[in-house]
């Protein structure tokens, strides 16, 4: 009796998969490629449970096999206007400052914020416009926030080029930011944007300007969620500073007051315990 239950279950939550994978794979190549193509989409994604998680459908395998298959035409006739939105779960700040980062390390330089709205408490929806000759790769956006841990939840294109994207920031991290051991001498060279690094507890940060720079420091500490601790900033040339570390630091952003041309040679950072 209870193996019949539980084959029962099984195949109940098989055709609700299955249903729920083909209505997505819908929505990214639209309803008349769908139909087209329907033979093969049922042939290349008969093993359904190769595209689903605990959790709900593992949207990378999907957009990875139908990229390989030809099935998702991202590409527009002509340059448009088209909308993202990225509803966030978690550490909105953190979360942000990886979308924007990522948006950056994808050549999305130029976009527009349509609107933000904060919760006052963990949730965040951010909606950016851009023209661009294509949509965002989703495949390639996906994985991008998966090197930060942000894990994809929901995916959704609606009408007129808008897409949407769920995700679940719970242990967002910045991969990028260049980690320093307490007692660790590194040294910078010329900065294509602030310098951004990750410390452990420690104490002091010895910073030290290179020859010929003429920086005017500008040094910010965060916590781990990336909520502001400090802020130290100087009207004057400085050839080395030392500052202490706020308690609770995580992320430290080094840069100039002014701009990065004035440390263009580079800085060396030492962090004492």
């Amino acid at each position: 009796m209870i193996k019949k239950i539980l084959i029962s279950i099984f195949l109940v939550l098989s055709l609700n998969a299955n249903e729920l994978l083909n209505q997505k794979i819908e929505n990214f190549i639209g309803t008349e490629n769908y139909l087209t193509h329907k033979n093969l989409i049922n042939f290349i994604f008969k093993k359904e449970y190769q595209y689903t998680t605990v959790d709900g459908l593992n949207y990378q395998t999907i957009l990875k096999t139908l990229k390989e298959n030809g099935l998702l035409d991202l590409a527009f006739n002509e340059p448009k206007n088209i909308e993202i939105t990225f509803k966030i779960n978690s550490n909105p700040l953190k979360s942000f400052k990886i979308l924007k980062d990522t948006l950056k390390s994808l050549g999305y330089y130029y976009y527009f914020t349509k609107h933000t709205i904060y919760d006052g408490t963990e949730s965040l929806t951010w909606t950016i416009k851009l023209k661009t000759e294509a949509a965002i790769d989703p495949l390639v956006l996906s994985n991008e926030l998966f090197q930060h841990d942000c894990k994809v939840m929901n995916i959704t294109k609606e009408e007129n080029d808008k897409w949407v994207y769920e995700l679940d920031t719970a242990n967002a991290s910045l991969y990028d930011a260049t980690y320093i051991t307490n007692n660790e001498k590194v040294s910078f060279s010329k900065p294509l944007s602030p310098y951004f690094i990750k410390v452990d507890k420690a104490s002091q940060i010895h910073i030290i300007s290179k020859t010929l720079n003429r920086w005017l420091p500008y040094v910010v500490f965060y916590d781990e969620h990336l909520n502001i601790l400090k802020v130290s900033k100087e009207e004057k040339v400085y050839r080395s500073i030392t500052l202490s570390i706020p308690e609770n630091t995580k992320y430290i952003k080094i840069t100039d007051l002014y701009t990065l041309f004035n440390i263009k040679r580079g800085l060396s950072v030492l962090i004492k315990e």
